[in-house]
């Protein structure tokens, strides 16, 4: 403003506030219709977020006008907040979704609009609110979501630019701006020093506590529509039950409507899902889009060419489109064209993963087809970060009870790539041992042939495919799962005859003292027993306490052992066995307790009718406990034997199964556990 006198400045005040009261009614009609779209996106993006609009005020424009008389030569035209709109949400990831629709629904004056959390260098902290500077534009509303018309009024002309200012604010960020940019920055005076300094602190709290806060509750979302993991089937049938009554009164309600369907997919009720989130499809919200098109897919999984099951993929295709970045999306998408195009699932596999790599679902899919593609896993090091943090994300899952068995599966195969069988063939019995259909088997087992190119370049591949096929034909069994574990039975060998005790533990030489002092336990404990003992079948450590045992009662107590036909160097096999059955091993692996479960499969004997003896035990004893466990059998440890034997009890994945016990080192109680086996009668008396 040039330079005037008081009584001028005064005049000039007046005139420029009177041109504001003639143009005050359309700010007022721009705050109610402003009020009503940001309402209904809110509704879609941010449920619980508090939407506000209004005009400035005649009394609020005069004191800005008053305040800042030097800046403004035509303050109607140059102050950009005559009308103002504020979103208050609870997460930056909701923040993040409406700061989206903003830009794609108004015209955006970049240059006055202010994204603090941009603007701050890597060393500041300070209010970090969103604020855009908008108009409206012409021929964007209405939408398919929001029915608001745009009356001509709020449009900007010659006489007046009708620009509005929205901020987008987290819950932190707006208690941060309402106590140190509406109340001090607006007044009078600087922020002495020594309280910026706590001030900055403070913004570094909040800016942690909103982060931490995103995650939690992104997490928790994930958790709550996990209803398996703290739900039995009843008490999802009754919740169901309970959340249909409620949308009776609420029929609008889309969040309760998906709650349903998520509930009836976990269910596996695909009739219940489809008739639930069909009657909402319309309203656009991505995960009733997604959850439609995966249930309608997997009802119509056996007929993939038909209309339905097509339908299913074009939901799926909605919830995954821009702006939508859903990595769950895309990869059931991918899922629908897995064996009809699996070039088109490989590139969807792919942008599902670019969008969260570290998401397990999407980057499990990812690294399989590119393996398939390109028949080599030399790419698979350079992803070593992204695969390491996928596999604390399962971890993380598995912890509080989500996304089981799949989280365990992915790590299974995750280890795998990385090149660590063994925490690889855990996480694989976990998996099993969770698995609760077999479809979630077959799924990980055919998972796992996609990657057979590069089988040769993969230690432990075969471990991990006998597993699988060994879980599938224990806990599901079927003919054809039956006969493909037979087809890898020990050949040339008559059949194993019950009862059965595997006594598993450490075989190294460097234990045969400790194990000397189990030697008069382990023979008290088989004194009465009557069939057969498995182990390692050298004279070292465990399996040479079988070979006392089967030496010392050879009339009543069979002993088979299982050793790798290239045996290391150091080692001798025990000859008091009865049998000793040779693997393709070169070296000791878990493929010699694999293929004592694939024998025992082979003789009709279930493992739940098996009894293991754990006694110490190093990395090999320590997954051959827990595969027994994943199939079944009960097993015993011997109290404070140290290392593998005593970390199971510890175990958070398995010191709390029920086929597990502590055992103290007591040959009456060792006794008892494992029975005395085969009845002293005559085969025409029994």
């Amino acid at each position: 403003m040039p330079e005037m006198g008081k009584s001028s400045e005064r005049r000039w005040a007046k005139k420029q506030i009177a041109k504001y009261a003639s143009v005050l009614p359309r700010y007022e009609k721009a705050a109610r219709v402003l009020q009503k779209i940001l309402q209904k996106a809110a509704k879609k993006y941010a449920p619980q977020a508090i939407v506000q609009a209004r005009p400035k005020s005649i009394a609020s424009f005069a004191e800005k006008l008053w305040r800042k008389k030097a800046k403004y030569k035509d303050p109607v035209n140059q102050i950009t907040d005559l009308c103002g709109g504020r979103i208050i949400v609870t997460t930056p990831t909701e923040r993040d979704a409406l700061c989206r629709f903003i830009e794609e629904h108004f015209n955006v004056d970049w240059e006055n609009s202010i994204n603090v959390s941009q603007q701050l260098k890597p060393t500041e902290f300070g209010y970090r609110s969103i604020h855009y500077i908008v108009q409206f534009k012409e021929g964007v509303f209405p939408t398919k979501d929001i029915n608001t018309r745009i009356p001509p009024e709020v449009i900007p002309n010659d006489e007046c630019p009708m620009k509005i200012e929205i901020q987008v604010r987290t819950t932190l960020e707006h208690a941060w701006a309402d106590f140190i940019h509406d109340r001090s920055y607006k007044g009078s005076f600087s922020i002495p020093k020594k309280w910026e300094r706590e001030l900055a602190t403070l913004a570094a709290i909040l800016e942690g506590a909103d982060n931490s806060f995103g995650r939690i509750h992104e997490a928790l979302q994930k958790y709550a529509s996990s209803y398996g993991a703290y739900m039995t089937e009843g008490q999802m049938k009754e919740e169901i039950d309970k959340l249909e009554f409620v949308l009776e009164y609420d029929p609008e309600n889309v969040e309760l409507a998906h709650r349903i369907g998520k509930l009836a997919i976990t269910l596996g009720d695909w009739h219940k899902a489809i008739s639930m989130l069909s009657r909402y499809a319309k309203s656009g919200y991505p995960p009733i889009m997604r959850d439609l098109g995966v249930a309608i897919c997997k009802l119509h999984g056996n007929d993939p060419s038909s209309s339905k099951y097509r339908e299913g993929q074009k939901y799926l295709e909605l919830a995954s489109a821009p702006p939508n970045k859903d990595p769950d999306a895309l990869a059931s998408l991918a899922g629908t064209w897995k064996g009809i195009n699996d070039e088109k699932a490989r590139e969807l596999y792919r942008r599902a993963f670019e969008i969260d790599p570290y998401d397990p679902y999407p980057l499990g899919n990812h690294l399989e087809y590119e393996i398939a593609h390109q028949k080599d896993i030399s790419f698979i090091s350079s992803l070593r970060p992204v695969i390491d943090a996928a596999i604390q994300r399962c971890r993380s899952q598995a912890s509080v009870g989500m996304n089981l068995p799949w989280a365990f599966y992915d790590m299974g195969k995750f280890f795998l790539l990385l090149e660590e069988p063994f925490d690889s063939l855990a996480a694989y019995a976990k998996a099993i041992d969770l698995s609760t259909a077999a479809f979630m088997i077959d799924t990980s087992f055919n998972s796992l042939e996609k990657m057979s190119v590069v089988r040769d370049k993969l230690s432990g591949y075969e471990w991990a495919r006998r597993l699988l096929l060994v879980g599938r034909a224990t806990k599901f069994p079927s003919k054809v799962a039956i006969e493909q574990v037979k087809k890898l039975a020990s050949t040339a060998h008559k059949q194993i005859t019950g009862p059965v005790v595997i006594v598993a533990g450490g075989c190294d030489v460097s234990i045969n003292q400790q194990m000397r002092g189990y030697r008069r336990l382990i023979l008290e404990a088989f004194k009465d027993f009557k069939g057969t003992i498995i182990s390692g079948g050298m004279a070292a450590g465990v399996s040479g306490l079988v070979g006392y045992v089967g030496q010392k009662y050879q009339e009543s107590i069979r002993t088979l052992g299982y050793v790798p036909k290239y045996t290391p160097t150091g080692l001798s096999i025990d000859r008091r066995y009865s049998e000793i059955r040779y693997t393709e091993g070169n070296g000791f692996t878990p493929m010699e307790p694999l293929q004592g479960w694939i024998d025992l499969m082979a003789s009709s004997i279930h493992p739940s009718q098996i009894k293991i003896l754990g006694i110490s035990g190093g990395t090999i004893a320590a997954v051959e406990f827990k595969i027994a466990l994943a199939l079944g059998a009960s097993i015993a440890v011997i109290e404070e034997s140290g290392r593998e034997a005593s970390r199971l009890i510890l175990d958070d994945d398995w010191g709390t199964s029920e086929m597990l016990v502590k055992l103290p080192p007591d040959s009456a109680i060792i006794k008892a556990f494992i029975g005395f086996g085969s009845p002293k009668l005559a085969s025409d008396i029994r």
